[in-house]
């Protein structure tokens, strides 16, 4: 068996994500189908997303999502409600949406088992079909990665992303045709992407200088901020957070100081004001501003453009790979294997 050098997981899994997302909408088209469904079937009054980690920064995304396109109010799960408390809850009409790559978190599994008790329905979307969440599920959609054997998820997110996407925009009337436009445009402008030299070496640098590094985004670029910070934190051992702009300026602002990383997310159009906002403050304070979008001409500064033609609601696939890119450069470069991050598993068992 041949060996793999320290990264070689991480930077092959990175690079399977257009593959992985142009299979889901051409061999996964039943399973999408079918989930869309159920959703328009159950027709929810509350959608109540049930996630962990980096699903859950998934499952942020599709709040998002569903009440823009749905109308319909979508809540994230408390699981320590359910194993710490042993909350029983009452709902409405309800449709929760369990997302998970393994499918096995106790605390997760705990939620879907009170849920269906109180008589909801339960969608489950995972990357591991034999799981106890997928089984739990009224129905399953499997997200067909195949085995992602880095600890630092990036195929299961994305294909999350995508999944929840789909299904959504199923459920709201987008015809297939319009939908696998949008995803074949991605496909193309990721492949693009990873074809680029990212990060460039000046923004390596300022990355392995960096001990502290803030990720601000908002609205369906929420889920980039935060999952974009947990790939650095995971993977490179600094102190990073992703946050809205919207708090950013409360709090976060006053750990920003000379050298500090400030990687603003600018692609959507109707947020990138009050995030170049906080960069200018950030930027005053010393930090130095990375701009993954349009560019916001603060100094100093590193840009990261996105190809075009890209839908917005589809920007969150695109901007979170800079960040990987980033975090896999960086902790090479800081002589760490990002592929296994000290302290950390691939599954994480929370109760």
């Amino acid at each position: 068996m041949t060996a793999v050098l320290p990264g070689g997981l991480l930077r092959r899994e990175i690079e399977e994500q257009p593959a992985v997302w142009a299979r889901l909408v051409g061999e996964g088209a039943a399973g999408l189908q079918a989930a869309a469904d159920l959703l328009r079937d159950v027709d929810p009054e509350l959608v109540v997303l049930a996630a962990r980690g980096t699903s859950d920064h998934a499952a942020t995304y599709a709040q998002y999502l569903i009440h823009s396109r749905l109308g319909v109010p979508a809540m994230l799960a408390t699981p320590s409600a359910f194993t710490a408390y042993r909350a029983q809850l009452r709902y409405p009409r309800t449709l929760m949406v369990a997302v998970s790559q393994s499918g096995e978190s106790p605390d997760l599994i705990e939620t879907v088992r009170s849920a269906k008790a109180a008589g909801v329905t339960v969608l489950a979307i995972t990357n591991t079909p034999g799981s106890t969440v997928a089984r739990l599920g009224d129905l399953h959609l499997d997200l067909g990665c195949g085995p992602e054997l880095s600890v630092a998820a990036t195929k299961t997110y994305t294909a999350s992303l995508l999944a929840l996407h789909v299904v959504v925009g199923l459920a709201a009337g987008d015809a297939w045709e319009t939908l696998r436009a949008r995803v074949g445009a991605a496909v193309e402008a990721a492949e693009d992407l990873l074809h680029d030299d990212v990060p460039e070496p000046g923004l390596l640098d300022a990355a392995l200088t960096a001990d502290r590094m803030v990720v601000v985004g908002r609205g369906l670029s929420m889920s980039s901020a935060r999952e974009g910070a947990l790939k650095l934190m995971e993977t490179n051992r600094v102190a990073a957070s992703g946050w809205s702009a919207a708090d950013a300026t409360h709090g976060p602002l006053g750990q920003v100081g000379p050298g500090t990383l400030v990687l603003l997310l600018t692609a959507g159009e109707a947020t990138r004001a009050s995030v170049v906002d906080f960069g200018r403050r950030a930027a005053d304070l010393g930090g130095v501003v990375v701009t993954v979008g349009p560019a916001a001409r603060l100094a100093p500064s590193f840009e990261v453009p996105l190809p075009d033609g890209v839908d917005e609601t589809l920007l969150p696939l695109l901007e979170i790979l800079p960040f990987q890119l980033l975090a896999h450069a960086a902790a090479l470069g800081r002589g760490l294997d990002p592929d296994n991050p000290p302290g950390l598993a691939k599954v994480t068992r929370t109760t």
